[in-house]
């Protein structure tokens, strides 16, 4: 015979799939939007670049060209 040492256990609750289904949601929202945020950064950085490259090859062609001295 058994203990009612051994029979007073907790029992486990009920493992709900509802609440599975919406933990794993919200995880998947996290890296999503890590993920947005990541490629986000990366394309205004990239977009910047060409903005500092279009403005120094817009200086440099401008500068090459001199204006005539007013005396």
């Amino acid at each position: 015979m058994t203990s009612s040492k051994d029979r007073c256990h907790l029992a486990s609750p009920d493992f709900d799939l509802s609440i599975a289904l919406a933990q794993a949601a919200r995880q998947n929202f996290d890296q999503l939007t890590e993920q947005a945020k990541r490629d986000r950064a990366e394309y205004t950085a990239a977009l910047l670049r060409r903005f500092v490259a279009r403005l120094k090859s817009t200086f440099q062609t401008s500068a090459g060209v001199t204006a005539p001295a007013r005396s």
